[in-house]
């Protein structure tokens, strides 16, 4: 079971309940360390080269010599054995696939895979919202229209709206790809990033033992639940700690410093034809795959 992040009671009503909490979910991270090699010099007399070695035809090739060993470092600036400055142009990158051993790259090669920050976000289906389940979800996001946008926005926004389904999407930002759901909001629509089916502990989920509730206890806690319903009102939920700090900086503020950052002018978004391009991705949905046909040679007609 994963690492516990809080320990403590669970009140309900009168009733108390002694339970932990570990994470759910986590982003998945290939962890890498900061290696470089270490090699040893054998000092060789000049007056002693060695000879090469005779070596019959039948005899094997000889080895491709053994990587040189890699050690790490401490601050990207000095070795963890002998707190020897290391040159930061030869620091590598490795991966511990087992205890003390390293796959190495070098840092372009890692570089290389990372995915380009995209101006495309790409809506790969339809689902409904209810089939997801909310450990899924990470961050959430508002979607506006840029300049020119505004209607083929409000179209997908009431289509959802209208259907009852929400957008999967996939979306390259910061470095990494992202699942995401679009789904429409009060006023808007409103973007999640959501975790991948890996990163989700689905199988540490703890199995509640419904034989060790009675008829009686199972009546009395529905009717609590029922005494204790209310509207969802997120005006209710209020950092304290928060607060009162607020109330703490406020009580000290002498002096109030705006800055106003540099805008650039919005770019136009090209005018299209939504009837068009709804008509023309209708048919695509529609047109079946394609299929290989073999074609069979013409037969040579007989003279």
């Amino acid at each position: 079971m994963a690492a516990t992040v809080w320990r403590g009671r669970l009140a309900f009503g009168m009733v108390s309940i002694p339970v932990r909490l570990y994470k759910a979910a986590r982003r998945e991270r290939m962890r890498f360390h900061h290696v470089y090699r270490r090699v040893e010099e054998v000092a060789t007399p000049a007056d002693e080269e060695p000879e090469p070695e005779a070596r019959s035809p039948e005899a094997p090739a000889p080895q491709a010599p053994a990587p040189e060993a890699v050690a790490r470092t401490r601050s990207m600036t000095v070795s963890e054995i002998d707190e020897a400055p290391i040159e930061r142009t030869g620091i590598l990158k490795g991966y511990e696939v087992e205890k003390d051993h390293y796959a190495v790259f070098e840092p372009r090669e890692i570089a290389a895979l990372r995915p380009r920050t995209s101006s495309d976000l790409d809506i790969l289906e339809f689902v409904h919202l209810e089939e997801i389940d909310p450990v899924y979800f990470d961050a959430s996001y508002y979607v506006a229209p840029d300049a020119g946008g505004e209607k083929a926005y409000a179209l997908l926004c009431e289509a959802l709206h209208k259907t009852g389904y929400v957008a999967l999407g996939k979306l390259a930002m910061h470095g990494r790809e992202h699942a995401t759901v679009i789904r429409p909001g009060n006023r808007g629509l409103i973007l999640h990033t959501i975790f991948y089916a890996k990163e989700v502990r689905s199988a540490e989920e703890y199995q509640a033992d419904s034989n060790l509730v009675s008829t009686k206890e199972l009546n009395m806690a529905t009717l609590l639940v029922g005494a204790l319903a209310a509207k969802f009102e997120p005006a209710k939920l209020k950092d304290a700690f928060e607060e009162r700090l607020r109330e703490l900086v406020q009580t000290r503020a002498r002096t109030a410093v705006t800055a106003e950052a540099h805008r650039e002018a919005p770019r136009q978004a090209p005018v299209i034809d939504i009837m068009e391009a709804l008509r023309k991705s209708l048919e695509m949905a529609r047109k079946p795959p394609k299929t290989e046909t073999r074609v069979q040679p013409k037969r040579r007609a007989r003279t």
